[in-house]
């Protein structure tokens, strides 16, 4: 079970480029119903199944995932099914409490986008964990920040959206 919230961001935290740092490539075969992801992870590829298990909690996003490393040979076959575009970002690792913060720093047709993940270990964990001064906006509920929206993003849509990350005193890098 994967439970999580997304967020904008103020700033990057200070110790950021200390981080680990990786570089991913991700694209979807399947996006109605539950979602099937291909990701190459610097040099590792994965085969990723997330379905609903009945719903949000809160302004958490809850899913139920499996997944696998898969040969390059096999990743590179399937990218040739993905739906919509591919996904570029830097994900950096922050260690927080005890947790994992992920900042995504989107490239390509996204470039300037950023937020953060956290998962959680449970809901409760979710809504209760203090964040960081750095967060800015919970966008968990809003499905534009999903990465099977955002893999289908022209320039021009990422554009309007980053326009209003903007003017709302979010982060664009």
């Amino acid at each position: 079970m994967e439970i999580e919230r997304k967020f904008l961001l103020n700033s990057l935290p200070e110790d950021f480029d200390s981080c680990l740092h990786r570089e991913m490539e991700q694209g979807y075969l399947i996006t109605d119903g539950c979602t099937l992801r291909i990701r190459k992870s610097d040099d590792t590829c994965y085969l990723t199944l997330k379905q609903k298990p009945g719903g949000h909690e809160g302004s958490v996003i809850v899913n139920e995932e499996f997944e696998t490393e898969i040969p390059e040979e096999s990743y590179e076959a399937l990218k040739k099914l993905v739906k919509g575009g591919f996904v570029k970002k830097t994900r950096t690792e922050i260690p927080y409490l005890d947790h994992v913060i992920e900042v995504d720093v989107f490239h390509g047709n996204l470039e300037g986008l950023v937020f953060a993940e956290i998962e959680y270990t449970d809901g409760e964990d979710a809504l209760t964990l203090p964040l960081p001064v750095w967060f800015s906006k919970d966008v968990s509920e809003d499905r534009r920040f999903r990465n099977t929206r955002l893999s289908e993003m022209t320039r021009r849509d990422a554009q309007r959206l980053l326009e209003e990350i903007s003017e709302r005193g979010s982060l664009v890098l």
